[in-house]
């Protein structure tokens, strides 16, 4: 094997003659930074903030049902991006087959009070967590971005799947997001 090795001048007429080569190096832009585009303050400096919801046993007065939910927190109104990668969850033993899920009620849009609202949407930050076991400090997933808009608070709810919801299974964790 033959190892070349170049002194000073080699190395420069070497860097000279790959800089006289074509190449093609481009600069694309970010859809915030393209010409025109307006920039809403969760693109723009945003400022991350931290919800921390806890539901504790003692608030679990009865064995609920499968589809059983619990309000775990509300996000102001306005412009609002949650990161559900950034979010954890932490819970008892919900007992064999169940499944979590993390998501928004229905909340309004307008400010038309007829208008129809934002459907609910119980998977939209976790789907089908498995807690037949207990779960630690569990991302609600790798998604990057989950944005909201409304004129009144959403609520955030969880919502067991698979069976019921035992009075000893409790939850808590937080919703990180970028608010105006």
């Amino acid at each position: 094997m033959k190892t070349a090795i170049l002194g000073l001048g080699g190395y420069l007429a070497q860097l000279a003659s790959y800089a006289g080569a074509a190449h093609a190096i481009e600069t694309y832009l970010s859809t915030q930074e393209t010409p025109g585009n307006r920039n809403y303050p969760i693109d723009d400096h945003g400022k991350l903030r931290i919800q921390y919801f806890s539901v504790p046993a003692a608030n679990l007065t009865a064995v609920g049902d499968a589809d059983s939910t619990a309000l775990l927190c509300k996000l102001p109104p306005g412009r609002v991006r949650v990161f559900p990668w950034l979010c954890r969850v932490s819970g008892l033993a919900f007992g064999a087959s169940r499944t979590l899920d993390i998501g928004h009620l229905a909340y309004q849009t307008r400010d038309d009070s007829g208008a129809a609202l934002e459907a609910a949407n119980y998977e939209a930050f976790l789907a089908n967590l498995d807690v037949s076991g207990a779960v630690n400090a569990v991302a609600f997933s790798t998604v990057m971005k989950y944005d909201l808009y409304s004129k009144t608070e959403v609520q955030i709810a969880a919502r067991i799947q698979g069976g019921t919801w035992p009075q000893t299974a409790a939850i808590s964790g937080v919703i990180a997001y970028a608010y105006e």
